[in-house]
């Protein structure tokens, strides 16, 4: 199609783009997030009756099961997509090197203390992606750390959390090394001055490390460690954490944790490698603050559908995302003033069930009527529909790319609220991205 997309008779049984009268469900993108907080996906998990057919979408997450009877057994999900890798140099905030978060507490640490389900499920990190020189090291005394790790595992029923922030002079304001709070008490470890908090309930803790020259801090968490049934002193194990941690800080900054591909999806690069520094400037003409946000999942997710025929067929696929920040969004009266961009990709196995379980422009989806309208463009964007839809108060706009669903939301004041006029403002966005997914994937 070219010009005006018309995928959609009205008040007609919806026919081709959406191939074999299959509607799924979503997995939701998280809420607008009015500062540059952690990133955490909703899934919604429904039934739906379509046209007489059945559409249920569901997430593997771990475990085997054996299929009800008369159901069609899947093939196994691939469980080990993802990887963490580390740089030889850490990047650099003016002339201070940074520590980064998944450096200084690796995915290897975690299963080593005993969390092995976390350390292979979804990780969520905040980075300092590039050195930023000192002229452009604008931001100081910022609230929010300039670098997170973030682990939990992606298993019915557990909702453990292992969480490392770091916050770094000049970038961040710090708190006195000795200060503590009420309940706080103050020990050292590995040499360094530590403030142990309790968590809000008794599987819960928090400590808080400063460095030797105290210039640097950080804060270890880990939260509902009970749902971890292989562990039984939960306080003895948080200690362990920490221990290992203050033993990283103590070799100072050692370089650049990320996450890459591997398995069948080796090819894939990171969402925050295709939405690269040099990209974000160019499309939001504003300076990129260097910071990156970035989500991964270990596991791929698998997705069912049955349709009124009775014919099973299930796409595997994985999801990964990146936002990043300009400098305004940070030390400014309203981070509305300053602008983010946040790409989602799902990547599939093949094109074909990209195209399949293309579902987000689809009126009758289960998640539009979740979450409201979603409105087409006004021309043809990528493989498939594109249309955008509310997701909190920030409008994203999905469309397909190859093997690939991509998901743009933009944050602050540059983003319209309108929908129509988020279209017309994110359709030359959403072409260049096209061309940008198409190049790195397929």
């Amino acid at each position: 199609m070219h010009g005006p997309q018309q995928p959609y008779p009205p008040q007609q049984p919806h026919q081709q783009p959406y191939p074999f009268q299959q509607y799924p469900q979503q997995q939701l993108p998280p809420p607008k997030k009015k500062r540059a907080g952690l990133v955490i996906a909703a899934i919604v998990g429904a039934l739906v009756l379509v046209g007489g057919g059945v559409a249920a979408a569901i997430l593997v997450k771990g475990g085997d099961k054996a299929p009800a009877a008369g159901q069609v057994e899947p093939g196994p999900v691939d469980t080990a997509v993802i990887a963490q890798r580390v740089g030889p140099e850490a990047t650099r905030y003016g002339d201070v090197a940074v520590f980064d978060a998944c450096t200084v507490m690796p995915a290897t640490l975690i299963e080593e203390v005993g969390f092995r389900d976390a350390a292979h499920g979804w990780h969520n990190q905040i980075y300092l992606s590039r050195s930023v020189p000192v002229s452009d090291a604008t931001i100081k005394n910022e609230l929010d750390p300039i670098s997170v790790c973030m682990y939990e595992p992606m298993l019915e029923n557990r909702i453990e959390r292992l969480s490392l922030a770091v916050y770094q002079r000049p970038f961040n304001s710090l708190l006195p090394a000795d200060y503590v709070a009420e309940d706080d008490k103050l020990i050292t470890v590995e040499g360094l001055q530590t403030v142990l908090s309790p968590g809000l309930k008794a599987d819960g803790f928090d400590a808080r490390i400063t460095t030797s020259d105290g210039k640097t801090q950080v804060v270890v968490g880990a939260s509902t460690m009970s749902d971890n049934k292989e562990i039984t002193d939960h306080k003895a194990t948080f200690m362990e954490l920490v221990e290992r941690v203050a033993q990283n800080l103590n070799k100072g900054p050692q370089g650049l944790t990320t996450h890459v591909h591997t398995g069948r999806y080796e090819s894939v690069p990171s969402a925050c490698d295709i939405l690269s520094a040099e990209l974000f400037q160019e499309i939001t003409q504003s300076k990129d603050s260097g910071v990156a946000e970035a989500d991964f999942r270990e596991r791929e997710s698998m997705e069912k559908f049955v349709n009124d025929k009775g014919e099973t067929r299930y796409y595997y696929s994985n999801q990964q995302d990146c936002r990043r920040l300009s400098t305004e969004w940070y030390n400014a009266k309203s981070r509305s003033e300053g602008k983010a961009l946040k790409v989602e990709l799902r990547t599939y196995r093949d094109a074909d069930m990209a195209v399949r379980n293309a579902h987000d422009c689809n009126p009758n989806s289960p998640a539009r009527k979740i979450m409201g309208e979603a409105v087409l463009t006004d021309e043809k964007i990528g493989d498939f529909a594109t249309c955008s839809y509310p997701v909190g108060d920030s409008p994203t706009m999905s469309f397909v790319a190859g093997r690939t669903q991509v998901r743009l939301t933009g944050y602050g004041n540059w983003a319209p609220d309108d929908l129509k006029a988020y279209n017309a403002v994110f359709t030359p966005i959403a072409k260049r991205m096209v061309d940008e997914v198409r190049k790195a994937i397929g």
